[in-house]
């Protein structure tokens, strides 16, 4: 039976898609599952993605958002102790009911997430000038 979403294909760097494979081993999700997630952190951290309705937000505009950069400054990748949170996504799920975390460790979730990701593309910056 067709369905309504498209696929999309995606092929990683190796080191990304041993980072996918840890994360979906870690927390009893598909690859897929991990990515979608991730795909939607990055989408609402650039104010593009409404994850509380799970919509594009309609009335985007650049010029008009508050923009989170990425920026060089190696102090944006230092963990601030005072975010923790239990990424452990089996913790923050209701079982056969919802796929999404809980409202309450959302906002954690996603600073630690976004953090993480800067840390990642920093460290792949790295390699790319330790390999040439």
């Amino acid at each position: 039976m067709p369905t309504k979403k498209k696929r999309v294909g995606f092929i990683p760097r190796d080191d990304v898609m041993r980072i996918i494979d840890e994360l979906s081993i870690e927390n009893n999700l598909s690859n897929s599952k991990i990515i979608s997630i991730l795909v939607e952190e990055a989408l609402s951290m650039r104010g593009i993605f409404n994850k509380k309705n799970g919509k594009a937000i309609q009335s985007y505009q650049r010029n008009n958002l508050d923009k989170q950069d990425l920026s060089d400054n190696s102090a944006d990748f230092i963990d601030n102790a005072k975010h923790s949170i239990d990424n452990n996504f089996e913790n923050n799920l209701i079982p056969r009911k919802s796929t999404f975390l809980n409202e309450e460790n959302q906002e954690a979730f996603d600073l630690q997430t976004y953090k993480k990701f800067l840390s990642f593309l920093k460290f792949q910056e790295m390699m790319d000038k330790y390999n040439s």
